[in-house]
């Protein structure tokens, strides 16, 4: 059954009104942990992708290019990294590089623990769904809804919290913002070691 325009609409208004003091009291306290980031990685391949990198290394975060395919990023790279130790990362990618960095870090007991799936949507528009820490979900709404909104989950994944604390999902919908190939889904995510109670 496809989702109309007006449904994604609803979704995205419900996903705005998740616990407002909880997206503010996140937005004010400076106490919460973020999760540190070795690398950002994203696919040349995509503008999405570019300008969420060019928004990460405004922040100062390292960022890695790849053009489709993560196999030097790891075997050049993280793979030695994750020797040394558990180290997060992140990125905007295909769906191909994100399944194969989260079955890798299976091994090195990381997960991912921020997900967004964008897509390309009727009228040009590009839907996202996230699934996460539900005091990131309502920031993550908010950055969806820039026309820049590669560029501002950039932002999203830089204020990952450490304490991942209720799991939960959201939808929202970029209007006119057709900026992905109708034949290509986008992934924003971040894999990070879990932490044990």
């Amino acid at each position: 059954m496809m989702t109309s325009r007006r449904q994604f609409l609803k979704v995205g208004l419900a996903a705005s009104a998740l616990p407002v003091a909880a997206r503010a009291a996140f937005a004010a306290d400076s106490s919460v942990a973020t999760v540190p980031l070795y690398k950002v990685l994203y696919d040349a391949r995509f503008a999405a992708s570019v300008a969420f990198a060019r928004r990460a290394a405004a922040r100062g975060l390292v960022v890695h290019a790849m053009v489709g395919d993560m196999t030097r990023f790891w075997y050049d790279d993280l793979y030695h990294q994750w020797q040394k130790g558990s180290a997060a990362i992140a990125g905007l990618t295909a769906h191909g590089a994100l399944f194969c960095l989260e079955r890798l870090a299976w091994d090195q007991r990381m997960r991912v623990i921020f997900r967004g799936e964008h897509s390309l949507a009727a009228d040009g528009c590009v839907a996202h769904r996230f699934d996460g820490p539900v005091t990131l979900l309502p920031i993550a709404a908010d950055a969806a809804s820039d026309m820049a909104w590669a560029a501002a989950l950039a932002d999203v994944v830089a204020e990952c919290p450490r304490d991942r604390g209720v799991h939960g999902s959201a939808s929202a919908l970029t209007v006119g913002a057709g900026t992905l190939p109708a034949s290509e889904r986008l992934f924003s995510w971040v894999i990070a070691p879990v932490r044990r109670a």
